[in-house]
């Protein structure tokens, strides 16, 4: 399985990412670390990246894989805090510091179908089928409410507001939402 991935480096970096095309030989110097550390059966694919921090050793992460399929996120992007990258396997999204790789998250919005970069807003969002995560320069900012029944879509940012639909099984029918990007508070949508 070849995983395609998208980059985006909006945000000024301290480091290197580059994803390598297999696992890397046993190197004497470079670690390799597996995210997540406990990995269980399901996880013996993933992506292998390189990171080089802008001081400190390089090192080798091996990211499991969320879902082999066309309609969630691959992609590697800087985030709001310049020492820590973003990479999403599948639709599984990660978070880490570049000079420690000891010092991770995974974003629990799974899978993740829609990724964007909002750099005047100092965001990161992370759409899964029925609600938004944001993650800012501390890490998670905010995780909206449900906003949908299963499926939606963002259709716009205006100011400090995110617009969407999302699916309303009872009335059939899409309807609309907002969420506030300061706060991930939201008006409208639906959920069972």
């Amino acid at each position: 399985m070849k995983q395609h991935f998208r980059f985006d480096f909006t945000f000024p970096r301290n480091y290197e990412v580059r994803v390598l095309e297999a696992a890397p030989p046993v190197h004497p110097v470079e670690k390799l670390y597996h995210f997540p550390a406990e990995m269980e059966e399901g996880d013996r694919s993933g992506a292998y990246l390189r990171v080089t921090p802008s001081s400190g050793p390089a090192w080798v992460g091996f990211f499991a894989l969320g879902f082999d399929s066309d309609q969630v996120v691959s992609e590697v992007c800087s985030t709001p805090d310049a020492d820590s990258f973003c990479t999403v396997v599948g639709g599984y999204a990660y978070v880490v510091k570049a000079g420690n790789p000891a010092q991770w998250l995974r974003v629990e919005q799974s899978p993740v179908v829609d990724l964007r970069v909002l750099s005047h807003h100092g965001l990161l969002l992370f759409a899964g089928f029925t609600s938004i995560t944001a993650v800012g320069n501390s890490g998670i900012a905010w995780t909206t409410g449900r906003l949908s029944w299963e499926g939606l879509t963002i259709t716009g940012i205006k100011d400090d507001i995110l617009h969407g639909h999302g699916w309303d099984a009872l009335a059939d029918k899409e309807v609309s939402f907002e969420v506030d990007l300061k706060t991930g508070q939201h008006t409208g949508g639906a959920r069972p």
